[in-house]
């Protein structure tokens, strides 16, 4: 009877054990999954800054059409062609 006994406290005890390693496991995924997510957030507002910063230089280009329209008018003007 005594063996029935001991086998039974060591399969409760593994059982235990595997349970405390899966709830470990389970805890430190939870853990690390808040821990991503907090850095993707964090990613994504300097990326949004960066957008932000960098806004202007879409308008580059409208820019230099420009400065080019006022260069030619302005050679135009200097050589007196019609």
């Amino acid at each position: 009877m005594e063996q029935r006994s001991s086998a039974w406290t060591a399969g409760w005890g593994v059982g235990a054990l595997v349970v405390v390693i899966a709830a470990t496991l389970l805890l430190t995924l939870i853990a690390l999954g808040r821990r991503i997510i907090g850095q993707a957030e964090e990613i994504t507002a300097a990326l949004d800054g960066a957008q932000e910063h960098t806004a202007g230089l879409y308008d580059v280009q409208a820019t230099n059409a420009t400065l080019a329209s006022i260069t030619r008018s302005l050679r135009t003007v200097r050589t007196g062609a019609p």
